[in-house]
């Protein structure tokens, strides 16, 4: 029979199983290193935070921490709401502003150029000349027409608010030169709309206000004429204004953003905590190092329990002996140890021979006997169990076996009586223990069997 003991895999259930049967000593050093650790760092934080200069410094922290809390507090919350009112006024602009939601690729314009002539003429041959007052009175138009009282009252005239009508005029005044630093004497009011209809009604309101303004400006400056050069209505694309609405609409992108992120700084600002008085501080310690000190101890006694289990010879289970060296498991029997609550159910968990009918459990052995050893008249039933079990064992199977004649012998790596039956029976019933027998007799009862010619028909477990 090839079987190979060099390289075992490791059940990961059995592991799992012999840590948790060391459940006493595990929960004896969890509690012990948990009281000892708690206990020293409960006493050492005590003795700490009863010192009056740590005590000042405490509070002193506190009172600095808090305070800069509070600051960030409020500076966030000031953040918060301008950024909201922000968010508002920007939302209404982009709902209500007419130039915003206008089409760039259908821009209707009207404009109007207006000639302004004072009748100054330069007087040859004369060395003092009158002054002229064109440039004043054509900024004093234009100062007037972008006035708030005229863009109001427009604004009322077509219903829309005056930051709105705004964005549709401009008054510029004509320049000439070539640095553009003299007037033209024309004055130029541009409308954009919607429609052409709505732009000449924009335009004609300010023209209505161009001749009221007239006679004041006279008054004011002096003489002077106004007349139309040049008025018409036409469409065109304004690329500019697409950017702007672009620029407009990524502003609100940008202040909701800007929004989530100040509530999330917000949100995450944590006030700062009053250190306890110093017995609840070492009450706190000593419960946190408490458990650490005893999942510490747990850790290390399953640690141990690992190390034994991997590095130990001992059998742990019949399926672990089957697994190794091939040999059928005739029947488990139950090793007759009382166990607590706890083990008997973690017995069940695992699948052990527990509180089972013994006599059943012969017979069941003694069927598998005659199913396995065929024609085979003498049986010699040997094993590293201890020899009572032995006994037992064989004279358990001796009733149930019939004709086939049983033999019983020590661990024959030690008897020499056994030793000697070996080669006079046609078959060996090895009976083993678990957390007595190890791998390393059988292994060896195995090979002295197989030397001999013989068969091993199977294998009794004591569990």
């Amino acid at each position: 029979m090839d079987y190979n003991t060099d390289e075992q895999e490791i059940d990961l259930k059995d592991l799992m199983f012999a840590v948790f049967h060391k459940w006493r000593p595990l929960i004896l050093v969890a509690v012990i290193c948990g009281l000892l650790l708690g206990g020293i760092k409960g006493i050492m934080t005590y003795k700490k935070q009863s010192d009056p200069k740590v005590r000042k410094e405490a509070d002193l922290t506190y009172s600095a921490d808090l305070e800069l809390y509070e600051k960030n507090k409020d500076t966030y919350t000031r953040e918060i709401e301008n950024l909201r009112t922000d968010i508002e006024n920007q939302q209404e602009y982009l709902d209500h502003s007419i130039w915003i939601n206008m089409s760039p690729y259908d821009v209707c314009e009207a404009r109007v150029d207006l000639y302004v002539s004072t009748g100054y003429e330069i007087m040859p041959g004369m060395a003092y000349q009158n002054r002229d007052y064109t440039d004043t009175i054509l900024q004093a138009y234009q100062s007037m027409l972008t006035s708030s009282a005229v863009m109001e009252d427009v604004a009322k005239q077509v219903g829309t608010e005056p930051r709105y009508l705004q964005e549709l005029v401009t008054v510029t005044i004509g320049t000439i030169g070539v640095d553009k630093n003299q007037f033209s004497r024309l004055l130029t009011i541009n409308v954009n709309h919607t429609s052409k209809e709505k732009a000449k009604t924009v335009l004609d309101a300010f023209l209505a206000h161009v001749a009221d303004m007239q006679a004041q400006i006279t008054a004011s400056i002096g003489e002077h004429t106004v007349s139309t050069v040049n008025e018409g209505i036409s469409s065109k694309v304004d690329l500019d204004l697409a950017d702007l609405q672009r620029q407009q609409s990524q502003k609100l992108t940008d202040l909701n953003d800007s929004l989530q992120t100040k509530q999330k700084d917000l949100d995450e600002l944590e006030e700062p905590e009053k250190e306890d008085s110093s017995k609840v501080a070492a009450l706190k310690s000593a419960i946190k190092f408490g458990l650490v000190g005893g999942f510490g101890g747990a850790f290390i006694v399953a640690f141990v329990v690992c190390i034994v289990f991997l590095m130990g010879d001992k059998v742990y289970s019949a399926k672990e002996l089957k697994e190794r060296y091939k040999v059928k498991i005739l029947g488990k029997l139950s090793s007759g140890k009382k166990v607590g609550i706890v083990d008997a159910w973690l017995n069940r968990l695992e699948g052990r021979t527990c509180n089972a009918d013994e006599t059943a459990e012969y017979r069941l052995i003694a069927a598998n006997v005659k199913n396995y050893a065929g024609d085979m008249k003498k049986l010699l039933i040997t094993g590293s169990a201890p020899a009572d079990t032995l006994m037992r064992v064989a004279e358990a199977l001796k009733s149930e076996l019939g004709e086939i004649q049983t033999v019983v012998g020590n661990c024959m790596l030690e008897d020499v009586e056994t030793v000697r039956e070996l080669p006079l029976c046609d078959g060996v019933i090895l009976v083993e223990q678990c957390e007595t027998s190890k791998y390393s007799a059988i292994e060896t009862e195995i090979e002295k069997i197989h030397d001999l010619k013989k068969s091993v028909v199977g294998c009794v477990v004591i569990e």
